[in-house]
């Protein structure tokens, strides 16, 4: 998987549905449940639980994450018209000199 350039101020990418729920509530309690699970089974159970989930609970969580993502394009256009595009620009540029650095091209 290759590593998205991000720039000083680009906001963030709205969370998914999914980690939305598990942050309010698969995580806790799949955890409540399973004590001693690991970190790998934890999120094992959550998906299990995701997807057994009924489309109404998964509807609230599926229209939090369309509002965020709307939030997150007016934020990316707005932070684009304010020097972003310059900002981003100048971010790849950085990461491809380190880029260059690191594999001895530089």
């Amino acid at each position: 998987m290759v590593k998205a350039v991000k720039a000083e101020g680009q906001p963030k990418r709205p969370m998914s549905a999914y980690f939305l729920w598990m942050n309010e509530v698969g995580r806790a309690s799949v955890k409540a449940k399973n004590p001693d699970a690991s970190i790998t089974e934890v999120s094992k159970k959550c998906g299990e639980e995701w997807r057994a989930l009924d489309d109404a609970s998964k509807k609230k969580y599926e229209k939090m994450q369309q509002v965020a993502k709307e939030k997150f394009e007016v934020d990316m256009k707005e932070w684009l018209k304010n020097g972003g595009e310059e900002a981003m620009k100048q971010a790849k540029k950085e990461t491809q000199a380190k880029k260059d650095k690191k594999a001895g091209r530089g």
